[in-house]
């Protein structure tokens, strides 16, 4: 069976409802990314590898991964530990705030509890492995540098989405060296046009993907919100459009299209195939609240 495993951080998602309420729900860009995968293609075993800990939100959190069909065979407990938990505001253009309660956040430990266990033995198995930015961007710089490390050193295939967050990173320049150092080890590059507005103030989207092509010659799928995408794959360059949608919220429009993306590609798809399953993906789920939109 095809194999893909996702590395990072779920949490504790609350957002606003109707009358002044919250709705609990457990979203995290890589955890996403993982539930999304798994709903394009159910007959790929997907993986998820985190740290969280032993607390009924966590229980909570893991049953709620098992009903999505998400294997958790990669998730170390942590004694005492809780998960993160944050709030989303939302704007009438779907535009997002993001309050986050993650100091201590488990999942920081998920470098050191993978290495315990056992490293790259539990990682070459896979097809592939999937890594954000904020996955690394938790990390203290010692276990970042590791991790950069082991999945350098994978036998399998690295899918890398930079998703930048300046609030988890200490400088820009510790940022763009992170970026730079995976982007050179990924078969796959998912990045957005924000995150080259962010690193290196570059606006124009065929700029980025040129920057991009000077440091790697891996598959790149770069999205552009409305405008769609660009791929640069065996040395062609490629626009992709998308349908034109009434956006309510935009919070998993990354990371649902990085795992119809990815899906598609594990099945064989060609590229501008993939990234038409990916736009069309999210243009479903930036229809709707949530980063996780009910099930069909």
């Amino acid at each position: 069976m095809t194999t893909a495993i996702s590395i990072g951080e779920c949490m504790v998602e609350l957002r606003p409802v109707a009358d002044g309420h919250l709705k609990r729900g457990f979203a995290g860009d890589a955890y996403n990314t993982a539930i999304y995968l798994k709903r394009s293609a159910p007959d790929i075993d997907v993986q998820f590898l985190t740290a969280t800990g032993d607390d009924g939100l966590s229980d909570a959190m893991i049953a709620t991964w098992r009903e999505e069909g998400i294997g958790d065979r990669l998730v170390f407990r942590i004694p005492g530990a809780r998960p993160a938990l944050y709030l989303i505001e939302t704007n009438k253009k779907g535009d997002r705030t993001f309050h986050y309660w993650r100091g201590e956040t488990p999942a920081k430990q998920w470098l050191r509890q993978l290495l315990a266990a056992g490293g790259a033995e539990l990682l070459n198995p896979a097809d592939l492995i999937y890594v954000s930015g904020i996955s690394l961007a938790i990390l203290n710089y010692a276990d970042r540098q590791a991790a950069i490390e082991l999945l350098g050193s994978l036998t399998t295939k690295v899918a890398f989405d930079p998703n930048i967050r300046p609030a988890l990173w200490k400088s820009m320049d510790e940022a763009r060296h992170t970026f730079e150092a995976m982007v050179k080890l990924a078969a796959i590059v998912l990045p957005s046009r924000q995150d080259y507005q962010l690193l290196y103030g570059i606006d124009d989207p065929q700029k980025q993907v040129d920057f991009t092509a000077t440091l790697t010659n891996a598959e790149i799928a770069l999205t552009c919100d409305e405008a769609g995408c660009i791929m640069r794959y065996d040395g062609k360059t490629v626009a992709m459009p998308t349908q034109a949608v009434a956006v309510v919220d935009t919070s998993g429009a990354g990371d649902s299209f990085n795992g119809a993306y990815l899906a598609a590609r594990l099945k064989g798809a060609a590229p501008p195939d993939a990234a038409r399953a990916g736009l069309a993906l999210a243009a479903k789920v930036v229809a709707l609240p949530g980063a996780i939109i009910p099930r069909d």
